[in-house]
This record gives structure tokens, sequence and C-alpha cells, in this order.
């Protein structure tokens, strides 16, 4: 699924919840690891921002096994760029897949 996100640099990203799905039945999340990743470019080496499931650094998983999870509210403070992101989930299975991508893009603030 692609999905594009507009965020004022700077300021709090307010949480925003998913429920992952396949052919209209949750993909059981118990056991996965989340992982999302903001960068400049497919190819570029260093990530700007970085997310997890682990620990709750980011992302949590608020019911695994209905498939939800959400991004954490958080104050993202990057350089202003449109970004390119997914979310990738490791399922307990070994499984890697990647089911939500899109822009991220950051956008300059004027009150300082």
């Amino acid at each position: 699924m692609a999905l594009n996100f507009t965020h004022i640099k700077g300021d709090t990203f307010n949480q925003v919840a998913f429920e992952v799905k396949k052919n209209s039945t949750a993909i059981n999340l118990t056991g996965a690891t989340i992982k999302m990743q903001l960068r400049k470019c497919y190819s570029d080496t260093t990530p700007a921002l970085s997310l997890t499931s682990v620990s709750s650094a980011g992302i949590t998983i608020t019911n695994a096994a209905a498939g939800q999870f959400k991004i954490n509210a958080q104050i993202i403070d990057i350089e202003v760029f449109n970004y390119v992101y997914d979310i990738q989930f490791i399922l307990s299975s070994g499984e890697v897949k990647t089911y939500v991508k899109g822009g991220f893009n950051i956008t300059p603030e004027v009150t300082r």
C-alpha cells in the first residue's frame, strides 16, 4: 500500500494507527519486528530516521493478533526533504514483508 505523509520540521508527528490485512484477514504480528526508515533516495546508505518496534523505539504493536500497530507520537526534526520510506515486517516465521511504502515530505517551519 502506498501512503504519503507531509510533516513540518520540528513539529510533533501525531501517532498513526495501522491495521495490516492480507485478503481481508489480519496479519498476526505476534513475535514480529516492525521497522521503518526514511531515506533521501532508495540507494542512500544512511537513513535520516529509523524507527522500530523493538522496545517501542518509535513503533508499538498495539494488538498483535489483529495486525494492529502504530507509529508513536514524536517530534520529527530532520532535514527538509521529500524522503522515501517503507515499513518492513519480520514475522515470527522469519518471513520478511513490506506492506507499506511511500513518500514522507518534511517541509520547513516558519516560526523558530
